[in-house]
């Protein structure tokens, strides 16, 4: 069975991922996949240069590099994304966490003592229960809750929970369909869609093809479509005293903050 220089694999990918992506990216991307397939360093080129795979091994990254190529994220290539000191697992049903998400939760967090604080918590749209998960983990005390519309979303937030061993109480709820709960809640946390169709154009490829449309885009005509329905949540179930913390388009920061006045 014939065998392949590792670096000769990373030039591969230098050069047939050049188009898509800085050199930088293309590096950590194939220093994630063999870390994942094979456990290597990310200083195995450079201290051990003669490494080599043999062709069934080769053919794990070939194929990896192929999906790159077809706009596939690598964290849906491992299954895995990495949030806040946690490994996730994703799938193309969820969005892949963000750190501007992982600075909101950060933001939740400090507000609140880990020590004494006991909030009630509803994260509204939990995909792959990062938000859910994040404050949980910052806040042990708290009781948290998480909704999502999608099947495969909540299998994948409850997969995720157990992984990490921590308890969020997951559940099926539609955004579009604000009810009373029998829980009032001190806080309540969002990153909804909130990308207008007509804006799919100006995100990288493999964000438009490969990341799930029910989590990204809203109708043109409304915009602010999740977040009416986030304020309507919010006078059914949130304390006179609650919080809203929710993520939107930098462009519409100044209308989502009119309707919540």
């Amino acid at each position: 069975m014939s065998a392949i220089y590792l670096k000769e694999l990373r030039r591969r990918f230098r050069s047939e991922l050049s188009a898509a992506f800085p050199l930088a990216e293309i590096d950590a991307i194939f220093y994630e996949l063999i870390a994942y397939y094979f456990n290597f360093p990310r200083t195995v080129i450079a201290m051990e240069p003669a490494t080599q795979l043999v062709e069934d091994e080769a053919a794990l990254l070939s194929g990896a590099l192929d999906a790159l190529k077809a706009h596939r994220p690598v964290q849906y290539i491992t299954g895995q994304a990495y949030f806040m000191d946690m490994t996730l697992r994703v799938s193309p049903d969820v969005l892949i966490p963000r750190p501007e998400t992982a600075e909101l939760v950060t933001w939740v967090a400090a507000q609140f003592s880990s020590e004494n604080d006991t909030p009630v918590i509803l994260d509204a749209g939990t995909g792959s229960g990062c938000i859910a998960l994040g404050l949980k983990q910052y806040l042990p005390h708290a009781e948290v809750y998480a909704i999502d519309i999608s099947d495969a979303a909540l299998e994948i937030a409850r997969y995720n929970s157990a992984a990490q061993d921590l308890e969020v109480h997951i559940y099926k709820g539609d955004l579009c369909k604000p009810e009373s709960t029998t829980h009032s809640y001190d806080i309540l946390i969002s990153n909804p869609p909130y990308i207008p169709k007509s804006e799919s154009g100006s995100l990288q490829a493999h964000v438009r093809c490969a990341e799930p449309h029910l989590a990204l885009f809203v109708p043109d005509e409304d915009p602010l479509l999740y977040f009416r329905h986030l304020c309507d949540y919010a006078v059914l179930n949130l304390k006179d005293e609650g919080w809203m913390y929710l993520e939107t388009h930098e462009d519409h920061a100044h209308y989502v903050r009119g309707l919540l006045e």
